[in-house]
């Protein structure tokens, strides 16, 4: 239009009223772009802002992280995330990798890389459905317990890609720690180390039935006034002499049987323990000890599997009892009925708002002798969409989320019911699921006792379905906003400079017009 009424103008001077209009509308134009512009400037500096701030996940932490928040993100990511609390042995990080074999300088070691779920084992610190309980000890102590399951029960498929470091390790072979959580993956679920037996000194122990035809012991079930023989030993195959403290550990046989011939040693009857002191083993020297014991004149079972086993350093020899009764055997079980809906089993249908849910809790001893149990129920995924509204005469810790009753002993055949109620919440929360753990938030309430679970499925508003359908946003980094967000003010700026740029002229065309020029 501009280059229209410029090329007529020489020749149809009435064209001016036309530029004066068009120079009004360039005004506007000008205006408009300038607005444009200011807000586009604006939207930069709040994208920048977002770029190097990024937001925080709602759920990012849970009770289940080694290390709550995990390991940070962006510039703030740092293995010394993991070390520090390591290093200060916090929530007993350091017994937890020394168990697992994976030294500090493997940890430093480790790669930030991605790795996939396939059939690996992540360890957290609830128990949850699928999880195989760890105990965690420490000089010979128990100091605290991690669960390990496969991540594939998390949610995810095998062919997701994990951000976290990975490393190697001499004894625990390749292990990561995981971005999100700082929780520990592992190949295969984690197994007690091995006590290495003390330098040059091997130990031996073996136990005969001397009632019986002197046949191996552990071969045969001991039966009611038997007499059996065991040996000790240890032999030095180092090249200087060793003083070992020989003892060995009774607290079991003593329940089936009495020490008849200590073989020049001492009992203690508190620790029940057989002890010959501190000895001398001189090189290619074995030393061995013997002594008897009698099994009683009543065999009433004291252990679950109905046996006995001794400890000799790292020996041990398991004798089967010939019981009189069997062992105690404690079957358990868990169930759920969605009480608004018809009484129905919970598992079957989706709980929505305000639906009451009333959990049986079933302890049943199927063997021949008691046994005390105390029946403990974590509600910690189940509280995320419900609330405890009957504890059914039990008591609830609000910090460990457990439910819990007295302790009961359960003769033979008796079976010990307990049931508690909970409500979902009158508004089912939109929490987003959770980062480090996938069953936070995921329209469903999963809840363990012991080793039996049930999972309830979760009517979720809105915005939870379509997270399950969209679970996350396209993967786009500080690069690829910025570049968009240049490209943006580079495209205003240019129309905005354009408008300027024309406007100008026509400043300069009506000056020519209005000097004679044109």
């Amino acid at each position: 239009m501009f280059k229209k009424i410029v090329s007529q103008l020489s020749f149809s001077p009435a064209l001016v009223g036309q530029l004066g209009f068009y120079a009004k509308r360039l005004r506007k134009e000008q205006a408009t772009r300038r607005l444009g512009l200011v807000f586009v400037a604006l939207a930069l500096v709040v994208q920048g802002l977002v770029v190097f701030q990024p937001p925080q996940a709602a759920n990012a932490a849970n009770s289940n992280d080694f290390i709550p928040g995990g390991l940070g993100t962006g510039s703030s990511r740092s293995i010394n995330n993991f070390l520090n609390p390591y290093d200060k042995n916090e929530r007993h990080m350091k017994d937890i990798m020394n168990y697992a074999g994976i030294t500090r300088a493997e940890i430093v070691a480790a790669k930030y890389s991605t790795f996939k779920v396939g059939t690996k084992k992540s360890y957290g610190f609830e128990n949850r459905a699928g999880s195989t309980a760890v105990s965690i000890t420490a000089n010979g102590k128990k100091v605290t317990t991690i669960y390990g399951r496969p991540m594939t029960v998390w949610g995810y498929s095998k062919s997701t890609d994990i951000y976290a470091y990975v490393g190697h390790s001499k004894v625990a072979g390749w292990f990561a720690i995981m971005q999100v959580c700082g929780n520990l993956v592992t190949d295969d679920i984690l197994k007690p180390p091995v006590v290495p037996e003390p330098a040059h000194i091997v130990a031996s122990k073996s136990g005969v039935n001397v009632t019986q035809g002197s046949v191996t012991a552990s071969s045969v079930a001991a039966s009611i006034n038997d007499t059996i023989s065991y040996t000790v030993s240890v032999k030095n195959t180092g090249g200087t002499a060793a003083t070992v403290a020989m003892k060995d550990d009774l607290s079991q046989v003593m329940q089936y049987a009495s020490l008849t011939n200590t073989g020049g040693g001492t009992y203690n009857a508190t620790d029940k323990t057989l002890s010959w002191g501190s000895v001398a083993v001189k090189p290619g020297a074995t030393i061995s000890k013997t002594y008897t014991v009698k099994m009683k004149s009543s065999l009433v079972s004291a252990t679950t599997d109905c046996s006995m086993k001794n400890n000799f350093f790292s020996k041990s020899v398991l004798v089967p009892v010939a019981c009189t009764t069997p062992p105690a055997n404690i079957v358990l079980s868990k169930t759920a009925v969605n009480t608004t809906q018809g009484k129905v089993d919970a598992t079957s249908v989706s709980a929505k708002a305000s639906d009451r849910i009333s959990f049986t809790l079933t302890a049943e001893n199927k063997g021949g002798t008691a046994k005390e149990f105390t029946f403990v129920d974590s509600l910690s995924d189940a509280l995320e969409y419900a609330k405890l509204v009957d504890n059914g005469g039990g008591t609830f810790d609000e910090h460990a989320q457990k439910l819990s009753w007295p302790t009961v002993t359960l003769e033979p055949k008796q079976k010990e019911i307990r049931t508690f109620t909970m409500q979902l919440l009158a508004e089912i929360p939109a929490t987003p699921q959770g980062i480090s753990d996938a069953s936070s938030y995921d329209c469903r309430i999963e809840n363990t006792f012991f080793e039996a679970s049930v999972i309830i499925p979760v009517t979720c508003p809105t915005p939870k379905v379509i997270e399950e359908v969209v679970p996350e946003l396209p993967h786009t980094g500080p690069t690829e906003n910025m570049l968009f967000a240049g490209i943006v003010l580079a495209v205003v700026a240019y129309f905005y400079f354009r408008s300027r740029q024309l406007g100008t002229e026509v400043r300069l065309i009506r000056r020519d017009i209005n000097g004679g020029a044109i």
